[in-house]
């Protein structure tokens, strides 16, 4: 057989050359690819010059690359809802995000939202920014004010034997000093401790170094080592995404005002008793779940529930940061519209059934710094007011 190439294929080849040299390239994900031969994103919708959502096919989605997920069956929606959760009021939110104003993503598809420079790809690195509250913590690794490695608290904690949580949580814009910053209101479902602690969270940050910017976006995070490793939204495989109307990462539409409007929205993290699976939702839209195989203590239940505030200070000023918790406002200036809050928190028992939750512990970093107060009244459900503006004269 002939080595030689047949000069009649010569044209063929170098139309397939040239079109493979000029076709544009972008970066997805940290890859470089080409949207025309990409066939796993089927619509591109362009938010504006920082923000772009492709629309990718849901059964080509990166999750399920996991070597856990060999021939995973999606579950589109769950199977069974926790018994007395609150569904009829899913917050004051109606348009969820920004990029819904641009366009929406097929039947079929998932919207991610694209990885376009300005932030680190940080698939599980940068742990200095994601810890465990620093009551997980060996009393001598603290230092006097209960602080440790710059993340400092303002929760609530529910020992017991938990299928999930909800709460709903005001939605607001804090001030986040220095690019390395973090700023996050969120729900922890947390199973084991020391090196096999495992996590799901969910809730709203502001993270510079994630994002590229300072505004307020919706996130998830999961852990199965203590924060050792830990992977947010869909930037690495674990999470499996089923909606087609949330986009992981992107920012909300609406925040609320100091005195003013009030926004906020309703976030759930629950275990689907049939599959297994840890379902996410956001304003009662099932956003995908967690699979039970990606979880060593979670392929079980929950035995701590948190809700509250975190943030992260690296202290480079040599003083406390300003990066808010919150709105920055303490709950002693005042409640409603003036500090930030949770309420209608619920947690999912193992009987499946969403209650109020009991025999609450209550944990703040440095109260001179940020503060938790719990609503006595319980006006809207169980809830608290949390928050503070980090550096202050009683908060050097």
């Amino acid at each position: 057989m002939s080595n030689f190439i047949n000069p009649a294929s010569w044209p063929l080849i170098l139309a397939v050359f040239i079109f493979v040299i000029l076709t544009p390239k972008e970066i997805v994900d940290g890859r470089t690819i080409s949207n025309v031969l990409n066939k796993a994103i089927i619509k591109t919708i362009k938010v504006d010059k920082d923000e772009i959502i492709d629309c990718y096919d849901i059964y080509k989605q990166l999750s399920l690359n996991h070597p856990s997920f060999h021939n995973h069956t999606i579950q589109m929606r769950p199977s069974i809802y926790p018994k007395n959760i609150k569904l009829d009021n899913m917050g004051t939110l109606q348009l969820t995000q920004t990029w819904h104003k641009y366009g929406t993503c097929p039947h079929g598809t998932i919207p991610i939202r694209r990885n376009i420079g300005k932030y680190y790809h940080s698939t599980l690195s940068h742990k200095h920014h994601r810890s465990k509250p620093s009551y997980y913590k060996k009393p001598n690794t603290l230092q006097p004010n209960g602080i440790r490695d710059g993340h400092e608290y303002a929760v609530i904690k529910v020992r017991g034997n938990f299928l999930g949580a909800q709460a709903k949580i005001n939605l607001w814009n804090p001030f986040v000093e220095t690019p390395e910053g973090l700023s996050v209101s969120q729900i922890w479902v947390v199973a084991g401790d020391h090196d096999d602690l495992n996590s799901i969270e969910a809730g709203w940050e502001v993270h510079p170094p994630r994002y590229g910017d300072y505004q307020t976006r919706f996130f998830i995070l999961w852990t199965t080592d203590t924060y050792k490793n830990y992977c947010i939204n869909l930037e690495c495989p674990g999470f499996v995404q089923t909606s087609s109307d949330v986009s992981l990462g992107c920012n909300f539409t609406e925040m609320s005002t100091f005195n003013g409007n009030q926004k906020d929205a309703t976030f759930s993290i629950y275990k689907d008793q049939n599959s297994g699976n840890w379902w996410i939702q956001i304003q009662g839209i099932p956003v995908g779940y967690y699979p039970s195989s990606l979880f060593t203590q979670l392929a079980k239940t929950a035995v701590d529930v948190e809700f509250g505030g975190e943030i992260y200070d690296e202290k480079y000023k040599e003083r406390h940061t300003t990066t808010q918790m919150g709105n920055g406002h303490f709950p002693s200036e005042g409640v409603f519209g003036i500090s930030s809050f949770f309420n209608h928190v619920q947690v999912i028992d193992e009987n499946n059934k969403a209650k109020d939750p009991e025999d609450v512990e209550t944990y703040v970093s440095n109260r001179n710094c940020y503060d938790l107060k719990v609503d006595e009244k319980h006006t809207n459900g169980y809830g608290f007011y949390y928050g503070g503006p980090g550096y202050n004269n009683n908060c050097p």
